[in-house]
């Protein structure tokens, strides 16, 4: 095998028998270094060949020279929100920059006295370790010292091929005479012990440089060795692999090296006898690192991946910043260059995420409790019920936990940031929310649901029943899906839709543009980062910030080159905010959400559940004043939920909600609460195309004739009465109930929603809450010049190419 002043940076090969012309070709090669050195350059035949051998490699600059000795595939990290490190960036090698006066004397010492010790006075080459080392190979000696300078070391290593031939040979001392000319000693140095490769650790990395290796097999800081473990790490440059002492044989062949290394140490005065006697005695083996921490990525696979993607989208961003044009590149291409430069640039990432929050939601998620049974496996792909949950902070955007699958061994997707039809949930965003911010509805306005057709779509409810007019508070609680599409045709789809993107989701397409959406029927569907991220819209008073993990880019010269800043967007209304939330307590209170109520741990929750078809996917997201928190179950493919697993995701979310109030309190304070902001009005807005019903029949309602003969009737009942007496005033309980009847003044109504409000905070029963809803059914119709808002939604496509979603009961 080759050898480098007793240094081989490579992977050890086996010995070859030298052939006669092998040896004769060394004899040739050695004469003409001699005689090249020793006649100064001066001889015809000798200088021919050289220059004949030289003569195709180019005159290397400074810059060039620079770059090359100094480019490292550089160890990155991350980092939890409290700066306490998550692992190294996903990497093949570990490697970690240090200046020669970071490292431990006693290293640099022993590196010096084994493999070059003349390094501080040669000018790039020993003439005389040359000549030396080729007599050692033409004479097959056992001992082979070799011959390169560190100098040349760091060329092989760096510049050219480490394939031994005569012309990469003379390249190699013209080179290395070319940088000492160049370069100090220190600079020199510092990049050779930067760039050595030193076996692997017990997890089998790739060590490269003296502050990796010496915190991979010894656990320890380069500038903390001592002199027995500085020459081990010293021997090792001869035979990497060879002297990997987590093997038997290596760790015996690596201490007789060691005790070689001690020697020349002895030999150059940089230890005395008894610091010998000392080292030789130390017990390497029990002061290895056997058990080291496993890799972040296989403690922490899915969010070690996330945080190199987020990265990489966001360097690759500032990149189209300063390069517009870059744009015009295949943006896989890009991206994935942008990944390995994360991975080999020596970056420190720092995240959002809490750690025992992460890893306690993880833990739920592990728990084969909280599921149902794994399904027959398609293909060879196993299917277990999977879930997805992600938790942020309402104000910054902040994602404190996430769960991205329930193991990567099985399933490497990540299931938060993967579209999955939203179901019910998008009645929030999609739906009402547009609806009261455009003044086409209230919580308080009446909605019919009934048997509808919109030009050839026909929706229907969970159970194929109708429940005939309602509030539209009662429609969300209830979850109704006719009462939905009503109101999103009213609204218009495109300019629902519209707002929906506003709040982040970035997942519609074209085909999206139909009345089924109102439902959940997307082509793509929506990720549950996305959709958690758009209901705390509704807690920030209507503001849209975006979801964010990493909080801080810094690479590997200390600086810092991203810091996330929020950046929000108004999309709603303070006040169709709270009222969008209002009408989400209900939810919790008496609608589809009811087991939620158990978990809230005193605060103020609201929420939505959400259902596709055939019970594929099942929703919760839910939100207190300061905190979102969604979550998804369900299939990777093909299978739905069954029984009582249909409700899963309810007790999922308690679980990962109570989990991590439990952990961090101040997360959402107890105490905490959704103010109704000034100038909220509850009073009820009158849309005929809404109340009025068109298929009473459909849910046992009376037709407009019946209701004619039925009024008819009461007419002539009264008129049989006996007359009151002229004169006579009504009691007070005749004008308090005209005054009720009356339904057309907005301050009355605004007192009916003051006191549906006054009743919630007071902790309300169900029955209480459905007595509110049903007093505040009386309508306010438009005033002169409002709009019904029915022109817009001529333009709006009414049929999907697929079976809209029922949805949930």
């Amino acid at each position: 095998m080759e050898k480098q002043n007793g240094s081989v940076n490579t992977p050890d090969r086996p010995r070859r028998k030298k052939s006669f012309w092998h040896t004769l070709l060394i004899v040739f090669q050695v004469s003409a270094i001699l005689f090249f050195m020793g006649v100064l350059f001066a001889g015809g035949t000798a200088a021919g060949y050289v220059a004949s051998l030289v003569k195709s490699d180019p005159v290397r600059s400074y810059n060039e020279i620079y770059q090359k000795i100094s480019a490292n595939n550089l160890t990155g990290f991350a980092y939890f929100r409290d700066k306490k490190m998550i692992g190294q960036l996903i990497t093949a090698e570990d490697r970690r920059l240090v200046s020669h006066k970071e490292v431990s004397p006693h290293l640099i010492d022993a590196i010096i006295a084994t493999e070059d010790k003349y390094f501080y006075e040669h000018n790039g080459i020993v003439p005389s370790a040359i000549a030396r080392a080729a007599l050692q190979q033409i004479t097959n000696s056992p001992v082979q010292t070799g011959g390169s300078t560190l100098t040349q070391q760091l060329i092989k290593q760096t510049i050219l091929s480490p394939k031994v031939t005569p012309e990469r040979k003379f390249k190699e001392i013209f080179l290395a005479l070319r940088m000492e000319r160049m370069f100090s000693k220190e600079q020199i140095l510092d990049a050779y012990i930067n760039k050595m490769y030193f076996g692997q650790n017990a997890n089998r990395t790739n060590l490269y440089g003296v502050q990796a290796a010496a915190k991979g097999i010894f656990g320890v800081d380069a500038k903390d060795l001592n002199i027995a473990q500085s020459a081990y790490l010293a021997g090792m440059l001869q035979a990497p692999y060879s002297y990997i002492p987590f093997k038997e044989k290596g760790l015996k062949l690596g201490k007789e090296r060691q005790k070689l290394v001690l020697s020349r140490m002895l030999e150059n005065g940089k230890i005395t006898k008894q610091q010998y006697d000392e080292a030789l005695a130390y017990d390497i083996k029990a002061h290895l690192l056997t058990n080291p921490p496993k890799p972040a990525i296989e403690r922490y696979p899915y969010l070690m991946i996330e945080i190199e993607e987020r990265a990489a989208k966001i360097l690759l961003d500032q990149d189209f910043e300063k390069n517009p044009e870059l744009k015009n590149e295949p943006y896989s291409k890009l991206l994935e260059e942008k990944r390995m430069a994360v991975r080999q640039g020596g970056y420190h990432i720092y995240t959002t995420i809490d750690q025992k929050i992460y890893d306690k939601m993880h833990a739920i998620a592990k728990d084969p409790n909280n599921f149902g049974p794994d399904r027959n496996p398609i293909g060879d792909k196993k299917m277990p019920q999977q879930v997805a949950a992600v938790l942020l902070d309402n104000k910054t955007g902040a994602i404190i936990g996430m769960i991205e699958g329930r193991d990567n061994g099985i399933e490497k997707t990540n299931f938060a940031t993967s579209p999955r039809q939203p179901g019910s949930t998008i009645k929030s965003i999609g739906v009402y929310a547009p609806a009261i911010e455009e003044g086409i509805i209230s919580p308080n306005s009446i909605v019919v649901d009934e048997e509808t057709e919109f030009r050839g779509y026909k929706p229907s409810n969970y159970g194929e029943s109708f429940k005939g007019p309602m509030t539209v508070r009662q429609a969300l609680a209830r979850s109704q899906n006719i009462p939905a599409v009503k109101v999103y045709f009213e609204t218009g789809v495109e300019k629902s839709l519209n707002y929906v993107k506003k709040m982040g989701v970035t997942s519609i397409v074209k085909d999206d543009y139909y009345l089924s959406t109102a439902l959940g029927g997307f082509t793509k569907g929506i990720s549950v980062e996305e959709m958690t991220n758009a209901y705390a819209t509704f807690p920030n008073g209507g503001n849209f910030v975006d979801a964010y993990m990493i909080e801080r880019i810094v690479d590997s010269e200390g600086e810092t080159v991203y810091q996330h800043k929020p950046k929000p967007v108004r999309v709603f209304s303070p006040q169709t905010s709270w009222m969008m939330t209002d009408m989400m307590r209900d939810v919790i209170e008496y609608g589809t959400g009811r087991q939620i109520a158990r978990y809230r741990m005193g605060r103020d929750v609201a929420g939505k559940t959400g259902t596709s078809q055939e019970y594929r996917d099942r929703w919760f997201i839910g939100y207190t004043p300061d905190i979102s928190l969604g979550v998804w179950t369900g299939y990777d493919m093909k299978y739905s939920l069954q029984g009582r697993h249909r409700d899963d995701v309810l007790r999922i979310w308690g679980k990962i909600f109570t989990s991590a109030l439990e952990i961090d309190p101040n997360l959402s304070p107890a105490g905490n609460y959704m103010k109704r902001p000034p100038g909220t009005s509850m009073a009820a807005i009158y849309n005929a195309n809404l109340a009025t019903s068109k298929n009473p029949a459909s849910y046992g309602g009376k037709t407009e004739e019946e209701k004619k003969a039925e009024e008819q009737k009461k007419t002539e009942n009264e008129n049989k009465q006996t007359e009151q007496p002229a004169g006579s005033q009504p009691t007070d309980g005749e004008n308090k109930q005209t005054d009720q009847n009356d339904g057309t003044s907005n301050g009355n109504q605004k007192e009916q929603g003051d006191q549906k409000q006054d009743e919630e905070q007071q902790g309300s029963t169900d029955g209480k809450k459905e007595a509110a809803e049903t007093s505040s059914k009386k309508q306010t119709r438009p005033s002169d010049g409002q709009s019904n808002n029915t022109s817009e939604k001529k333009s709006d496509k009414t049929t999907n190419k697929t079976d809209a979603k029922k949805g949930e009961g």
